[in-house]
């Protein structure tokens, strides 16, 4: 019973450490914020896009907070909107955002999930002011791409200095919300009530 403690305990602080933030990504290379490009009036920033392929939808992504579309698309990242209007379905939920840095010349990505469905979001550095989005549409079944173009997509486009938010940990960010020295002072409360009390 009582490793059965310690290892939920454990397991829930791993997923608090490794969560990554929607907003904001850390690594060697800089910092990417989108934070700035967020509505927070529930609806997104980036409403309706078609896309250059024709699909018979259209597609809507807020970075950073969630938003609601009419009539099945609440609290989402991005939303797919049939063209007529009666269907929507989540293809994303801001607080599975998953950074990746791209590798060599290749851009830096924010994938969000949604049950099956998996977007996408390619994140163009453009420091020419340019501020646009572009639905690519369906790749394949559930898969989802999007485009970013906007100097928030570059490293140290936006936002101040480092802040101790999401951190490069192998490729993929990391919730910088709890320290080192936060999570070793729970390890000892949980093991001190499981030795004294359990």
């Amino acid at each position: 019973m009582y490793w059965l403690t310690i290892a939920t305990s454990f397991a829930i602080l791993s997923l608090l450490i490794i969560a990554d933030d929607s907003c904001r990504y850390q690594t060697d290379k800089g910092v990417i914020d989108i934070s700035s490009l967020a509505r927070t009036d529930d609806k997104a920033k980036y409403p309706d896009k078609v896309p250059a392929t024709g699909s018979g939808y259209k597609y809507s992504y807020n970075p950073c907070k969630p938003f609601t579309e009419l009539p099945s698309c609440q609290g989402v990242a991005a939303c797919q909107v049939s063209t007529d209007g009666k269907y929507s379905f989540s293809i994303g939920k801001q607080e599975t955002a998953k950074w990746n840095p791209g590798g060599i010349g290749g851009y830096p990505t924010v994938t969000y999930t949604d049950g099956p469905k998996t977007l996408i979001v390619t994140l163009v550095c453009s420091k020419n002011g340019s501020d646009e989005l572009e639905a690519l549409g369906e790749s394949s079944t559930n898969n989802y791409k999007m485009r970013l173009t906007n100097k928030c997509a570059c490293w140290d486009g936006c936002g101040g200095g480092p802040q101790t938010t999401t951190k490069s940990s192998g490729g993929k960010g990391g919730k910088g919300g709890i320290t080192g020295g936060a999570v070793f002072i729970i390890l000892l409360v949980v093991l001190f009530v499981v030795y004294f009390i359990g």
